[in-house]
């Protein structure tokens, strides 16, 4: 995917939550915190989605909760409960942040010739948002950013294939700040010195924000749910990025068709671009509709 070639099928990144515990039969609670359990599933959802990789810790609250926050476990995956008073100095002691560090690891020894590995790290806006509500942007990035350091350097330590941050946009139309800009160069350095790739995963983009994803100079963008026509922006990004990552959905069977067809005519213009899923794959759903949604690459090839 990142080596730039457009022939042959798009390279296909489920991202999965709950579906991991479904089809391993655990609690997503207990799985997440049992290295051995979470890299079984993982496997297991990747082989029935036909993935060619694993995306590892679509948990929107995983590093929050390493870092103090508290989570209400009513729903699966679990939402954030409140802010920490403090931000936690040691964030790789909570369970299932030690937990996805050693599922990386595991993975990278286990899977790799078949699968390529990413881990999902939770981007600094995310973060400012979730620990430090009510601050001004650029104080909370600054509180943070030694716990998220910590964490980062714990995920490249594993050497994933890729680290992917999950980020956000305030609005389609919004101009993003420049300490947000800062935050993400501070991350790609030190992705570069562990010789991991950084991605960004963003979700309420809108058109106008083509510029300011290419300007992060990041080896992928992965397009979640946004404003306007992802693979018009995608095609954009294209131009700069060396792989631009376009979502689909489970549920529109005849959309799904048609852009796998779109995406692969992209490729054979010479835009890098892969499948993702709008979302992550969760717990409900038929099976069989499921691995019916991993054929879509094939039909782009």
């Amino acid at each position: 995917m990142l080596a730039g070639r457009c022939n042959g099928p798009p390279a296909w990144l489920p991202l999965m939550d709950v579906l991991p515990a479904r089809v391993t039969r655990t609690g997503y609670r207990e799985m997440t915190a049992d290295a051995g359990q979470w890299c079984a599933g993982l496997v297991t959802a990747a082989e029935l989605l036909g993935a060619d990789a694993i995306v590892a810790g679509c948990d929107p609250t995983l590093t929050a909760e390493a870092c103090g926050a508290a989570l209400n476990w009513d729903a699966v995956p679990p939402a954030l409960a409140s802010a920490p008073a403090q931000i936690a100095a040691h964030p790789l002691a909570a369970p299932r942040q030690a937990a996805l560090v050693e599922v990386l690891r595991r993975l990278g020894a286990t899977a790799r010739a078949r699968f390529g590995i990413v881990a999902v790290l939770a981007g600094p806006a995310t973060l400012a948002r979730q620990l430090c509500p009510g601050q001004p942007f650029e104080e909370a990035l600054r509180q943070l950013r030694g716990a998220q350091m910590l964490v980062a350097e714990a995920l490249l330590q594993a050497r994933p294939d890729l680290l992917l941050l999950t980020e956000r946009m305030p609005a389609p139309d919004a101009e993003p700040e420049r300490a947000w800009q800062r935050a993400f160069g501070t991350l790609r350095n030190a992705a570069a010195h562990y010789d991991v790739p950084l991605a960004l995963r963003v979700e309420n983009w809108g058109a106008g924000h083509a510029a300011w994803l290419a300007g992060l100079r990041l080896q992928a963008v992965l397009l979640g749910p946004g404003s306007g026509d992802a693979l018009a922006l995608a095609r954009e990004l294209a131009a700069s990025v060396p792989a631009v990552g376009v979502p689909v959905t489970a549920e529109d069977v005849a959309a799904r068709a048609a852009l796998a067809d779109a995406v692969g005519s992209a490729r054979a213009a010479g835009a890098n671009l892969f499948l993702s899923t709008a979302g992550a794959v969760g717990g409900q759903g038929d099976l069989a509709v499921l691995r019916e949604f991993g054929a879509v690459r094939q039909a782009a090839a």
